[in-house]
């Protein structure tokens, strides 16, 4: 992989900063210098500064235009076309047009067609072409739009066959964000270029730092920016990774588990701060870790999906994957095969404590109300399926926090049952179980497993069995402590029902989900609710095909 050609390529950097009929942008001229300045960086990508124009405050249609149709005409590799400024949208035709400095907003000629923009960049003979719009094209603080979503219509009126386009939906005001030098879009991408991103390969995509950008802004509680890509553009290299080789290594042993000198509750004002402090590696990931590796090693919390919940020292957070980038919509089944969801799969198998971090996007009562905080060490206790808020099928977790000593979030707890001291256990946070009714059902199957017939002897003669609730006690599957919802197995087929490698059929087979064969029948010496062995499989097959067939 490497980078375009800097000298067959070009770059037009248009802004418009200072209006007679609109409000000022200084910001905007802040972001023309920057953008022209890590461009013509020699160990980011090394443009001419003779390819590379700056169109500031323009004041006509030739003075916007002109150095555009230049640039299209001499570019062969790349070309990167860039606006700043106060975007109008046209109250009839719907359109987008950029403004110069005598804009105004009820004079739409005036202004400059974005489809004038388009019609010459389709003329061009560049192998590619970015597109960066970063204006308050939707029109809000103008009193312009319609119930329309103005972040779709945009987008997709900007379109270029080959092209890949980003468009920031906030209005540019020089103190969005928190960034007063930049516009909070921008000031997003100067700051991935100028810094890298770490754990990246040693080129920087397009897509990869515009959805660095997209999650720090929707972390920000900011409006999301779009794009639209065609002909494989989100993989067009644009500058060196500046992070790739002096991103800072972690020992094995730092990988999981608490990080020192971090203590529960710190909090941490952006994604790059945890990076460097450790606590969660990757700048856009919610999930760090991979299951080669032995499991997740940490998390983030912060709202993204909408089957999440969160009561404190329990957490059901919803896997990774399936999600449209752009409106955070769940359109697609999530998969186990996901390298995140088979990092947290993994980490009920290792047992390895998973580091939590909740962002300000997540339960008030839990989270920050702005940043980031690290609330301790959880482990991830069982996962399950589900049909989805928005329709497809989400993998969940969930997860327990580890009483480590530090301050727990908690909420009110509710016993399963009233049971008198020493029979009861405590088989979750808040969760607990009668002994007597395992004890019972151990000795009606004289500790033989129900799936195999296994008993288990240590010398002595003495026997033993495990036991398991078919349907969770816990959040959010809420089963009943009673033998009708309990199996007695082994060990190992135990953790193989935990994790939905077996399910039991309402003929009471047996079947192996690996390759979706019966391995037997159920050995029955009391009643089974068929309502919770169907529960178990809905929500612990991950064939979705049978899953959605259950579901429906």
């Amino acid at each position: 992989m490497t980078l375009p050609d800097p000298l067959t390529s070009r770059a037009v950097l248009i802004g418009t900063s200072e209006y007679n009929y609109l409000s000022s942008l200084p910001a905007v001229a802040n972001n023309l210098q920057a953008l022209s300045d890590l461009l013509q960086r020699s160990d980011l990508w090394g443009l001419p500064a003779e390819h590379c124009t700056i169109v500031h405050n323009p004041a006509s249609v030739d003075a916007m235009m002109d150095p555009l149709w230049q640039a299209r005409e001499e570019a062969k590799d790349t070309l990167i076309v860039y606006f700043a400024g106060h975007g109008l949208m046209h109250t009839v035709e719907s359109d987008l047009y950029l403004t110069l400095v005598d804009s105004h907003k009820d004079r739409m000629y005036s202004a400059v067609a974005y489809d004038t923009v388009r019609t010459e960049l389709r003329a061009s003979f560049a192998r590619r072409k970015i597109v960066i719009l970063d204006c308050c094209y939707s029109g809000l603080a103008l009193g312009l739009m319609g119930a329309e979503d103005p972040t779709e219509r945009v987008a997709n009126s900007a379109r270029v066959t080959g092209t890949y386009l980003m468009t920031a939906t906030a209005e540019n005001k020089t103190a969005l964000g928190g960034l007063d030098t930049y516009t909070a879009f921008t000031g997003e991408l100067i700051h991935l270029i100028r810094e890298g991103i770490p754990e990246q390969p040693e080129f920087l995509e397009l897509d990869t730092i515009f959805k660095h950008a997209r999650e720090s802004l929707r972390d920000k509680g900011l409006p999301v920016p779009q794009k639209r890509e065609s002909n494989f553009a989100a993989h067009i290299t644009l500058v060196r990774n500046r992070a790739h080789k002096s991103q800072k290594r972690f020992k094995v042993k730092e990988f999981y588990g608490p990080i020192e000198g971090i203590r529960s509750g710190t909090i941490f004002d952006s994604r790059r701060a945890l990076h460097n402090a450790g606590v969660h590696r990757p700048l856009q990931a919610g999930i760090c870790g991979t299951a080669e590796r032995g499991g997740a090693e940490s998390i983030v919390v912060s709202g993204g999906y909408k089957d999440d919940e969160d009561y404190g020292d329990v957490i059901i957070y919803t896997g990774h994957g399936g999600r449209d980038p752009n409106t955070g919509v769940q359109v697609m089944d999530q998969s186990a095969d996901d390298s995140g969801n088979a990092a947290l799969i993994k980490s009920i198998m290792t047992g390895l404590p998973v580091r939590v971090i909740r962002g300000s996007g997540g339960n008030e009562r839990f989270s920050p109300p702005t940043g980031y905080s690290y609330d301790g060490l959880f482990t991830v206790a069982d996962y399950w399926t589900k049909r989805g808020v928005d329709g497809p099928t989400v993998i969940q977790f969930r997860l327990e926090q580890i009483d480590d000593g530090s301050p727990k979030k908690t909420t009110a707890h509710h016993l399963s049952r009233k049971l008198p001291p020493g029979r009861r256990e405590e088989i979750a946070p808040g969760v607990y179980a009668d002994r007597l009714l395992a004890t019972e059902l151990k000795q009606v199957y004289n500790h033989a497993c129900q799936v195999c017939g296994t008993v288990l002897e240590v010398p002595g003669g003495l026997r033993f069995a495990a036991t398991v609730h078919i349907r969770g006690l816990e959040q959010p599957h809420l089963g009943p402590d009673s033998k009708a919802n309990m199996l007695c197995l082994c060990p190992n087929h135990r953790d193989l029902f935990k994790y939905g490698a077996i399910t039991i059929e309402d003929d009471f087979s047996v079947i192996d989900q690996t390759d979706g064969e019966p391995i037997g029948r159920l050995m029955l010496k009391h009643d089974i609710d068929r309502g919770h062995i169907q529960y178990h499989r809905q929500h612990h097959t991950l064939g979705h095909r049978r899953l959605h067939d259950e579901l429906d």
